[in-house]
């Protein structure tokens, strides 16, 4: 069997679409996997570094431009990182057949073999962490975020994620005289995986455990920023697969035209399972039209996570938790997006939150302290902000445009850290901070009241989980208190999330958990916590008659 080439730094000969002029280039090349085999067609796109796109744009967009058009700048290496491959016509077709023909063997393969996959993928993706974050840095996303994304990676096919998972996927669950009876999960077929832009790489990975039930996979990274993403899936997980012998188009890779990829998975005859993961609004369009067409949506959408902060909460704990909602610049969906905070304690974790709010430092990529990044809806963020001054919202910190050394720019693609504070919990339905998603780094402060000393705190418990299921999202609910009666409570009415956690980092991960997962606009009508492996078969009950025993019990009789 093929084991497919990943990047080839040698320098190689290329044909561009305008004259036919060769072009020797002495840069890394990703191209796309169908059945086995790289598809290298000599049809380039070029990634340029993001801490030189964002200082400067002009010069690497030029340089780019010039390479396509044949020429070869003598600087061109300071800027472009690699060039990548995009699929022709029939790229994603080839690869439809491929990954259903790969199917019909694979689903063959046994529960122990399928195990020993998972442990040699994930023993491979901890051998590639450092290269994996380099390349999610090139891409754009600051080191310590990437690390986080990563330890999400790592706990999706652990040994205790695996010990857990399997008796799920075939189970024996009673016996009754000559009659044994079974669970079993079958596999769905060819499941069919589109990532979203802002996390591509460690959001794909979920896909993983759709191999675990038995399923063949087509993965479609961003047209635009597809590196990493090509990367973790020809290098870790199709390589750990070529080592255990699976059919050559168990996996498959495509690039081209997003909205063409997805028709054409829509409408074959070959293709059982749609997992999208991105926007509310398109995921749920992909979702109606998956489950028209008879396939299963899974679907991975927008989040405005909320933190609970009880009177008695840890200070330090719950603020350094609700700090992590500005990584990325809070364009990352499962991360905490607004506070409801109890009025007593109110005014303290205000106070240390702007405190911490206040050393985030903006940045580069590659700075390892920074964890903002440029802003993609600089517009909305300003009109979200707007709406909520205007309903009563107070400005603390943060909300001015700069450029990437954090100096006022109004070309600046930065915004400093924002945080508000509404203190009359009765309007905060009102503001589009509520009941849209927030993806920029704006946080609210929500103090929760009571009007009267008499229950007090059953009236702000009350308020704060009528809050909680009044929100439109689902993704994460965590919440801080030292008292084991409020977590109860917690525990027990905060049940509008496909996750919640209690008295840790709302952004952690668990190997007993899923990693994503999501209710209402989060995950569509069927969202819940996304166990993939689960997603991606279907079950079924089997009895199983010992003839011979049931002869014996006959003529016990």
């Amino acid at each position: 069997m093929k084991e497919p080439a990943i990047l080839e730094t040698p320098s190689e000969t290329i044909q561009t679409e305008k004259d036919n002029h060769k072009l020797e280039l002495d840069i890394p090349t990703f191209t796309p996997l169908v059945n086995g085999e790289d598809l290298d067609i000599g049809k380039y796109e070029y990634f340029p570094y993001a801490d030189k796109l964002i200082t400067e744009p002009k010069v690497a967009l030029r340089i780019i431009r010039q390479l396509k058009n044949g020429e070869i700048p003598s600087n061109y290496k300071d800027y472009i990182f690699a060039r990548y491959c995009v699929g022709v016509e029939d790229t994603n077709a080839n690869a439809i057949k491929a990954a259903y023909e790969a199917f019909q063997i694979f689903k063959n393969f046994s529960l122990k073999k399928r195990r020993k996959i998972m442990s040699d993928i994930h023993a491979l993706l901890l051998e590639n962490k450092e290269k994996l974050i380099e390349l999610m840095i090139i891409e754009g996303h600051p080191r310590k975020v990437a690390e986080w994304e990563f330890s999400g990676m790592d706990k999706v096919c652990t040994k205790e994620a695996l010990d857990l998972y399997l008796p799920h996927l075939l189970n024996k669950v009673a016996e009754n005289g000559n009659e044994s009876f079974y669970w079993t999960r079958r596999p769905d077929g060819v499941v069919c995986l589109n990532p979203p832009k802002n996390a591509p790489c460690s959001s794909s990975y979920i896909g993983v455990l759709a191999i675990l039930a038995g399923n063949t996979i087509i993965i479609k990274p961003p047209y635009k920023n597809p590196l990493s993403t090509i990367y973790l899936w020809k290098e870790i997980i199709y390589k750990a697969m070529v080592e255990n012998n699976v059919p050559l188009g168990s996996i498959n890779i495509v690039l081209g035209n997003s909205i063409k990829i997805m028709e054409e998975w829509l409408v074959s005859k070959y293709t059982n399972d749609i997992i999208y993961i991105g926007d509310s609004k398109k995921g749920l369009e992909v979702g109606v039209r998956a489950y028209q067409m008879g396939k299963k949506p899974i679907l991975e959408l927008s989040g405005n996570d909320t933190v609970f902060i009880w009177k008695d909460a840890p200070l330090v704990e719950s603020v350094k938790s609700l700090l992590d909602g500005f990584m990325g610049a809070t364009q990352i969906c499962m991360i905490p997006k607004k506070a409801m905070v109890h009025e007593d304690i109110f005014e303290d974790f205000k106070e240390r939150f702007i405190e911490e709010v206040k050393k985030l430092k903006i940045g580069l990529p590659s700075d390892p302290e920074t964890i903002l990044t440029p802003i993609s809806k600089i517009l909305e963020f300003y009109d979200y902000l707007s709406d909520a001054l205007q309903k009563g919202a107070k400005l603390i910190c943060g909300g001015d445009r700069v450029n990437y050394k954090g100096l006022p720019s109004i070309e600046g693609e930065f915004i400093t850290p924002t945080v508000i504070s509404i203190e009359d919990d009765s309007k905060v339905k009102d503001m589009k901070l509520f009941n849209e998603e927030i993806y920029f780094p704006l946080i609210p402060l929500v103090k929760v009241s009571a009007n009267t000393l008499d229950k007090k705190d059953d009236i702000i418990f009350k308020k704060m989980i009528n809050l909680a299921n009044s929100e439109k999202y689902g993704l994460r609910f965590s919440a801080w208190t030292n008292s084991n009666s409020y977590v109860k409570k917690f525990m027990n009415n905060l049940s509008k999330s496909g996750i919640l956690r209690i008295n840790s980092r709302h952004v952690n991960f668990s190997s007993y958990l899923a990693t994503h997962g999501g209710l209402k606009l989060s995950g569509g009508p069927f969202g819940e916590m996304n166990y993939v492996w689960q997603k991606t078969s279907t079950l079924q009950g089997v009895s199983i008659t010992n003839l011979k025993k049931k002869a014996e019990i006959k003529k016990g009789k």
